[in-house]
């Protein structure tokens, strides 16, 4: 009957300490690219949220809009001209990066600016080197991102 007992309570005690275990695990985001990552989570549970970047074709304009994550876009964009201007800004921003890249149809590299929260300005606004018209690239790209920014593209300076 004691090894009855025994091997009764040693069960009992596996399956309490097999579920406190397992209710500790704290769930969460476990995606360090992700708005709201967390480091002491265990678990990802799906909640994670990511930057948006934000593109209108028909205006040439967007925005991009996070919470401490990283994110990058890719857009086509057609310019009959061998310039572009591009005019960027971070707003109401309190870390992280916002980076703009724009290729032309040849796949040059034309623009190449970055806007880091608390270094230099919060805003600016440049005119391409010289580039082949057609289809070009753009691509935002932000880094560690928690507030809002925007940007626009002009063909020609």
């Amino acid at each position: 009957m004691k090894k009855v007992n025994l091997l009764i309570s040693l069960l009992l005690t596996a399956i309490i300490s097999t579920s406190s275990l397992t209710s500790c695990v704290k769930k969460g985001c476990t995606d360090p690219s992700a708005d709201n990552f967390s480091v002491d989570v265990k678990k990802d549970d799906g909640t994670c949220t990511y930057p948006t970047i934000n593109f209108n074709q028909t205006t040439n304009d967007g925005d991009v809009k996070g919470g401490g994550g990283d994110a990058t876009a890719t857009i086509e964009w057609e310019n009959d001209l061998t310039t572009a201007e591009l005019n960027m800004d971070i707003t109401a921003a309190s870390g992280g990066s916002l980076q703009i890249t724009v290729k032309d149809a040849d796949g040059a590299i034309v623009i190449n600016e970055t806007l880091t929260v608390g270094v230099g300005d919060d805003s600016r606004n440049v005119c391409s080197s010289s580039g082949t018209p057609g289809t070009w690239t753009i691509t935002i790209t932000v880094t560690d991102f928690n507030g809002d920014g925007s940007y626009s593209l002009s063909k020609g300076c």
